[in-house]
């Protein structure tokens, strides 16, 4: 609770994300040669503090903190005397170690059947920005954005919408990325965004990803994205009025009475199914 109290800055009994996130940054984790980038680490703290945040009223209080640190004790105290000894923390280790395993073997089988993890999903979403990223500065441009809208002319856009539409759409999902709106996607906007794409897939609450929660996710989007483009695309200007034929006048000014219909809707004389 040390480190809660160090981190909590405005001393409310609660962090917010931003406080949170400070737990892996210097003074409290000193700069390491085996530690991954500074944003990587961020990206990570944002994750564990979704885990943490239990009610998700978007804070971390000073019960759920506490609520972790009993429930970590009350792991290692197996005889229940309150007091943790040597043996039963290198009881709890060796049991850990197997929970590891085992989670280990539960993911890979998941893997198997095509499900995904919120880590995989997100190692997923960074790889893809990777492949945008082009002059590598760890930020993703507008500009390196909006190659995901396709060429703008040529052989290739044959079966694709107006490329003025497919640019409409791509900035609008770059905007709803961009949380800053600096005209720049860095890493913990992305993932940001991947964690709250995970938790929409995420149907059954199970922090897995199936195929049936992939496919109804793509469902959804292509939904929203066909009822965007109606928003985007022009109006159909109404069609004129069609003048109507001048009726022939016979001798002596009277209009010329209209013509009897048959029962099938056919005028006189035709054969039935003609027109």
């Amino acid at each position: 609770m040390k480190s809660f109290e160090d981190l909590d800055a405005n001393k409310d009994g609660k962090l917010t994300v931003d406080e949170f996130i400070k737990v892996v940054e210097p003074p409290l984790a000193p700069d390491s040669p085996n530690l991954p980038p500074i944003e990587e680490r961020r990206a990570r703290a944002r994750v564990e503090f979704q885990n943490l945040d239990t009610n998700r009223d978007g804070f971390v209080e000073r019960a759920e903190a506490e609520a972790i640190v009993h429930s970590e004790f009350n792991n290692y105290d197996t005889d229940r005397d309150n007091k943790v000894t040597e043996p039963e923390v290198r009881l709890i280790i060796q049991r850990s170690l197997q929970r590891e395993a085992a989670a280990r073997q539960e993911a890979e089988a998941r893997r198997r059947q095509g499900m995904m993890t919120l880590n995989e999903f997100i190692d997923q979403q960074m790889r893809q920005a990777d492949e945008l990223d082009k002059n590598k500065d760890t930020k993703v441009s507008s500009q390196e954005f909006l190659v995901q809208a396709g060429p703008a002319d040529g052989p290739q856009t044959k079966n694709l919408l107006p490329f003025d539409i497919r640019k409409q759409l791509t900035m609008r999902k770059f905007a709803e990325i961009d949380a800053n709106k600096d005209n720049q996607l860095d890493r913990v906007e992305l993932t940001a965004y991947a964690l709250k794409l995970f938790l929409e897939m995420d149907l059954n609450k199970d922090r897995f990803i199936g195929e049936d929660e992939f496919k109804k996710a793509q469902e959804a989007e292509t939904a929203k994205v066909r009822a965007l483009i109606q928003t985007l695309q022009p109006a159909q200007a109404p069609q004129p009025a069609q003048p109507r034929p001048a009726q022939p006048q016979p001798r002596g000014g009277q209009p010329a009475p209209a013509p009897q219909q048959a029962p099938g809707g056919l005028a006189p004389g035709l054969p039935q199914g003609t027109r």
